[in-house]
């Protein structure tokens, strides 16, 4: 059933004359008649009593005419919450990152944009970053920050936020502590306190001890660096970690030296290619630009 037809059969019943309806309908009589004579053919009822000059509303109608309008209100008042949802949409972004966010500047650089745009709903996912890249291509995230991950889908785009450096996080009693720098390779024979297996760090600190030529001896893995932190300071073992969470947490009673050659890596801001970006995503984008 065509709504514009439900709406033409109310107006008409309110003025019980083609020409007034016709007016305020915005369409040419001939149409009004047109939409009345196909509506009617599809209720198989006359709704209307033709006079010379009127209409006046049949039996079926009147019992028609308040199911009409309860449909018509409902249509017109589903449109302008749609509209408005819509509108909500379009200021709402949905922003996917690593857990570590402060260290990076992500929490600073969130809050700022806020502040530019008062009227944007913020919604912020943490996760690893794999999920995160997963997140992006399946719509869940407008846009992630991400730590550089070697094989990225070629339909995300990518922007350099920030970066840092991995260290060595060891006991402060440790003979390489005074150290300026060291190789991993003087590491070889100690026990390791990683990230998680399958997170980004994990792979990049096995990676790095295997480039330097040894299976890391691996103690334990964990979901956070504080708990490393406390673990090294007691003496179970040694980490490799990025510099700039470490500085930003607590790390009284372990002393972090650089590892050389330095092994860098990048924090990204990933969003599709292919798909339309809202408005506010677009702002956000040309916000971390500048």
């Amino acid at each position: 059933m065509n709504i514009n037809y439900l709406k033409d059969f109310v107006i008409l019943a309110k003025h019980n004359n083609y020409l007034e309806a016709a007016e305020e309908l915005f369409i040419a009589q001939s149409t009004l008649s047109k939409h009345i004579q196909l509506l009617e053919k599809e209720l198989d009822v006359k709704l209307f009593i033709r006079t010379t000059r009127n209409v006046q509303l049949s039996p079926y109608g009147k019992e028609y005419l308040p199911y009409a309008e309860e449909l018509v209100r409902y249509y017109e008042e589903s449109l302008t919450d749609l509209n408005q949802f819509k509108d909500k949409l379009l200021q709402t972004i949905t922003i996917g990152t690593i857990p570590i966010m402060a260290p990076y500047g992500i929490t600073q650089a969130i809050m700022n944009f806020r502040k530019m745009y008062p009227q944007t709903n913020v919604h912020v996912i943490e996760a690893d970053s794999q999920k995160l890249l997963n997140f992006l291509e399946i719509g869940e995230c407008d846009i992630a920050f991400i730590r550089e991950e070697p094989k990225v889908n070629e339909k995300l785009a990518k922007i350099h936020f920030s970066n840092d450096h991995l260290v060595a996080v060891l006991p402060q009693a440790h003979r390489l502590a005074k150290s300026e720098r060291i190789t991993l390779s003087e590491l070889a024979d100690e026990s390791f306190l990683f990230l998680n297996q399958g997170t980004v760090m994990y792979d990049l600190s096995v990676n790095a001890c295997r480039n330097a030529g040894f299976e890391p001896s691996i103690a334990y893995t964990g979901k956070r660096a504080e708990n490393i932190l406390d673990l090294v300071k007691e003496g179970m073992g040694i980490s490799l970690l990025m510099e700039k969470p470490i500085t930003y947490l607590n790390s009284k009673g372990v002393t972090m030296v650089p590892i050389y050659p330095e092994i860098k890596t990048d924090i990204n801001v990933y969003h599709s290619k292919t798909k339309e970006l809202t408005p506010i995503t677009k702002a956000f984008i040309e916000f971390i630009c500048n």
